[in-house]
């Protein structure tokens, strides 16, 4: 097989079967949810704390104690935290001057709201000079009188952009200390004010479907990601808004019942072991990658190929701060449950039997096209960082919106024989296919509902991907 299309054929892997991720050695990932401390945020914060903590917005000392007063030099951390977020740039002791006043800055010292207000809008001054910080709003909460005249643009340009809330809709008491849950979610509303103003949020590979009575909304999925495809534009947060359930390639939040699946068909139950079944050389190159992760082997030479390569593409994805937890998917999933219908196209089972049913030549090359081997090739870890440096291009083009990229990145040539042709078929073709008609057949529903159809973006694009199968029956939109 020749090395382009062994790196195609595991980024399509990546990019369309990470839901099975999710359930490879889950504890390796990093979890989307802040870790249970002693104490929880309150309800109205909880969210957006947890996504503070997926920013990174604070030290890991900033998620516990709640509740107690933040000191102003934990204020001028998470001020230097946001302000390196949002320009790439380490903060430096000249920065740390703009975002404080450094006379009365005294490090246990409790923090006002005020104060919180006033440095992180001094780091949005420095992070993105270009915005326009104008604000003629008429601010009605009963205590304005208290703000001082030097502050109010400060305060009205903070509320008019939907960063500052009041402690209730009349009083805004900016003098009292704030506590550690309200500047963390103040610094998470300014972090993604920041990113949308400055057009940074990620485009996706969205498109809108309909006919004369009924819509469909497409998205194609990064099954896994990190922090940085966040926050997701608002037309795709609207139109899932707007939706009446949510479609995915699998419901992976059903993990138990998944994991227990997966586990039956991932491993040899017989005599048969994985040195058995590929060749010396794949096998000792994947003795050494498994063995610092300290996992026996009575139990990774019990590993079928296909299970033990999608295992080395999760532990070298999550060692790159890459996470399934942080996956499309699994972010709608999340604010689905209890919320909205939830509809599966495949299931966990069909993708499992789907790997398990791949040829054991197939299997002994996705085996060895994610260890970063190719034929007379022995350059195992250059090959590994190409693969993951083409992740994070392939998560670039998401973010932008570039579906034309991602269509050459994720498909392979289909009239490639051999193992590949078997991948095209079983992965793309056959499943494109499926899928293109169960959005026909949300389009046809006789209720007029509108679907929200979240699934792997490399079955989106190409020539028989879901857009092109739609585009002479409906009408169908890109947005980004």
């Amino acid at each position: 097989m020749k090395k382009t299309a062994m790196v195609k054929v595991v980024v399509a892997a990546l990019i369309v079967v990470l839901s099975l991720q999710v359930l490879v050695f889950a504890e390796e990932q990093p979890q989307l949810l802040v870790s249970a401390p002693v104490e929880q945020p309150d309800a109205w914060a909880l969210e957006a704390v947890q996504w503070s903590a997926i920013y990174g917005l604070a030290s890991e000392e900033m998620y516990a104690k709640y509740s107690s007063k933040a000191t102003q030099e934990e204020l001028l951390q998470v001020c230097a935290n946001l302000y390196e977020r949002l320009t790439g740039k380490a903060v430096d002791q000249e920065d740390e001057k703009l975002f404080t006043d450094n006379d009365k800055f005294a490090a246990q010292k409790e923090a006002t709201r005020l104060e919180m207000v006033t440095a992180v809008y001094n780091v949005l001054k420095a992070a993105q000079p270009e915005f326009d910080f104008n604000a003629n709003i008429n601010l009605t909460f009963k205590d304005i009188g208290s703000i001082p005249e030097s502050s109010l643009d400060i305060i009205k340009y903070s509320v008019s952009k939907g960063i500052l809330n009041g402690r209730s809709k009349e009083i805004l008491d900016l003098e009292s200390q704030c506590t550690r849950q309200e500047l963390l979610v103040f610094t998470k509303n300014a972090y993604e004010f920041a990113i949308y103003e400055s057009g940074r949020d990620s485009k996706g590979a969205f498109w809108k479907v309909s006919d004369e009575d009924s819509t469909v909304y497409l998205l194609g999925s990064i099954h896994i990601a990190d922090a940085t495809l966040y926050p997701l534009s608002k037309d795709i947060l609207n139109a899932y808004e707007q939706s009446d359930a949510l479609v995915v390639e699998a419901d992976i939040s059903k993990q138990e019942e998944s994991a227990k699946y997966m586990a039956e068909k991932a491993m040899y139950e017989d005599e048969n072991t994985l040195d058995k079944n590929v060749p010396e050389d794949i096998y000792k190159q994947f003795v050494e990658f498994i063995t610092p992760y300290e996992i026996g082997e009575e139990v990774y030479n019990k590993f079928k190929p296909w299970y033990a390569a999608l295992l080395v593409q999760n532990l070298q994805l999550s060692e790159n701060s890459y996470s399934g937890n942080l996956g499309v998917d699994i972010y709608f999933l999340s604010k689905a449950m209890g919320q909205k219908d939830i509809l599966e196209i495949e299931g966990i089972k069909f993708q499992v039997d789907m790997f398990d049913s791949f040829s054991s030549e197939l299997q002994t090359q996705f085996l060895a096209s994610s260890l970063g081997l190719s034929e007379g090739d022995e350059e195992t870890e250059a090959n590994a960082e190409a693969n993951i440096e083409l992740v994070a291009y392939m998560l670039k083009c998401w973010k932008e919106g570039n579906t034309e990229e991602l269509a050459k990145i994720v498909k392979a040539d289909h009239e490639v024989e051999g193992e590949v042709n078997e991948f095209n078929e079983k992965m793309w073709i056959s499943r494109d296919n499926n899928m293109a008609q169960k959005v026909k057949d949300y389009l046809a529903d006789p209720e007029s509902k509108t679907y929200f159809v979240v699934v792997g973006a490399g079955h989106m694009v190409g020539s028989n991907g879901i857009v092109a199968q739609l585009e002479d029956e409906y009408k169908v939109e890109q947005i980004k």
